[in-house]
C-alpha cells in the first residue's frame, strides 16, 4: 500500500513572507526519504513548483494550476486539461482595458501579463520564474492552463465572476484563490480530480 501525502504551496507549506521555513524543508525531505509519496498540489506553474521541488531535492509529484497540469516525479507531463481555445481567446481580452485588473496567462512552460505588476514578483522568493507582456490578439490559446486575475479591490472581481460563469457555464471553473485572485480553469479541472489520477497511478 502507498502511502500519499498532498499539500498547497501559498497558506500551507509557504510562510506569510513565501518561503519555506527550515522546519518545512527537513519535514519534506524526512517524508520522502521514508518512502511516502508526496505531492504539490497548487495553483502555482509547474515550472516555478518544478524548481522548488529539485532545490530540495526531493522526489514528488506536481498537481499545478489547480490541477489542470500533473506532472510525475522525474518531471514528466502525465495529464493535461487545458482552456478551450476560444474561452482562452476571450479571457485574455475580457478586461484588458481595465486598469484596476491585470490578466495573468499560464500556457505551458510560460507566464503571461498584460501589464507590468512588479509586485506580483514578491511570491516567487523559492525560484525563478518571470512573466512576459501579452497583446490579447497576439497570444496563441493553445495550452492555456490557467487564466487568473488580480486586482487590489475583491469588489471589483465580483462581476467579472458572474460574467464568466453565466457566459461559459460547466464549460470552466471559477473560483477564487485569495479575495484579491479570480482563478479561470476548465470545466471539470480541480486539485481533487488530480490527486485522485496520481493515487490511481501509485496504485
Amino acid at each position: 500500500m502507498y502511502q500519499v501525502v498532498a499539500s498547497d504551496l501559498d497558506g500551507t507549506l509557504l510562510s506569510p513572507d513565501h518561503t519555506l521555513s527550515p522546519y518545512a524543508k527537513e519535514t519534506l525531505k524526512l517524508l520522502t526519504a521514508r518512502g511516502v509519496n508526496f505531492v504539490f498540489a497548487t495553483g502555482r506553474h509547474h515550472v516555478d513548483v518544478g524548481q522548488i521541488r529539485d532545490n530540495l531535492e526531493i522526489k514528488s509529484y506536481m498537481i499545478t494550476s489547480n490541477g489542470a497540469r500533473v506532472h510525475d516525479t522525474d518531471g514528466n507531463l502525465i495529464f493535461t486539461h487545458n482552456l478551450d481555445r476560444d474561452i482562452a481567446t476571450d479571457l485574455f481580452g475580457i478586461v484588458h482595458n481595465n486598469p484596476d485588473i491585470v490578466t495573468n496567462v499560464y500556457r505551458d512552460d510560460e507566464w503571461f501579463m498584460n501589464r507590468h505588476r512588479p509586485d506580483e514578483m514578491r511570491f516567487f522568493k523559492e525560484a525563478v520564474f518571470n512573466y512576459s507582456l501579452y497583446e490579447p490578439g497576439l497570444l496563441d490559446p493553445e495550452g492555456i492552463s490557467k487564466v487568473f486575475f488580480t486586482c487590489e479591490s475583491h469588489e471589483a472581481l465580483l462581476p467579472l465572476e458572474q460574467a464568466i460563469n453565466a457566459r461559459w457555464g460547466d464549460r470552466v471553473n471559477v473560483s477564487f484563490s485569495t479575495l484579491t485572485c479570480l482563478e479561470v480553469m476548465a470545466g471539470g479541472v480541480s486539485k481533487g480530480h488530480a490527486l485522485e489520477a496520481v493515487a490511481k497511478r501509485l496504485g
